[in-house]
């Protein structure tokens, strides 16, 4: 799935401990070029969430700067968020990893010196803030109001034809009781 990758999360998120327990800048750098590389390709992993201890969403990277990772979430949708996030390394794993409880928690075992939050802080979407949608979604509920309406409007004028002519059916004497 991940076709034209030639390093993984887990290989770079290793070289980034290595690096700040060696505090080697140079292998910092060669952490970012892999960011960066795993942006072109769409790598795509998951975004975990340590406190609960599971997979929280599909991600497929974007790209690298300033100590954050770009990624677009792809699996659950979710309206309630921003589906594109910065984040850091630490909360990323492949596939792989992020397979069970037990294998989230040997990663956070690894990293849990330098995760400053458990859970990552995602970016709120329009939905959640009440923010208005695109124009676009404006236009296509405007086109399908007026439908809606139209078609109470035909019910309503069905309706009040049938209830007429029950009453002069009445009126004309031939129900008989």
């Amino acid at each position: 799935m991940n076709k034209g990758a030639e390093t993984t999360v887990k290989a770079l998120r290793d070289q980034l401990l290595a690096a700040r327990e060696e505090r080697n800048l140079s292998k910092l750098r060669n952490v970012e070029d892999g960011l960066r590389q795993l942006g072109k390709v769409g790598y795509r992993c998951c975004l975990v969430d340590f406190d609960r201890c599971r997979l929280r969403y599909y991600v497929r990277l974007l790209g690298y700067e300033q100590a954050r990772v770009k990624v677009q979430i792809e699996f659950p949708l979710a309206l309630d968020v921003d589906p594109v996030q910065w984040l850091p390394l630490s909360h990323l794993a492949d596939y792989e990893e992020a397979e069970n409880t037990y294998s989230i928690r040997r990663i956070y075992e690894g990293m849990a010196h330098y995760i400053q939050q458990k859970s990552p802080t995602l970016q709120r979407g329009a939905v959640r803030l009440g923010l208005k949608p695109p124009k676009r979604y404006e236009a296509e509920r405007a086109e399908t109001g007026s439908r809606s309406g139209r078609g109470w409007f035909y019910l309503a004028s069905a309706l009040l034809l049938i209830a007429v002519g029950v009453l002069s059916y009445i009126q004309m004497g031939k129900v008989f009781f």
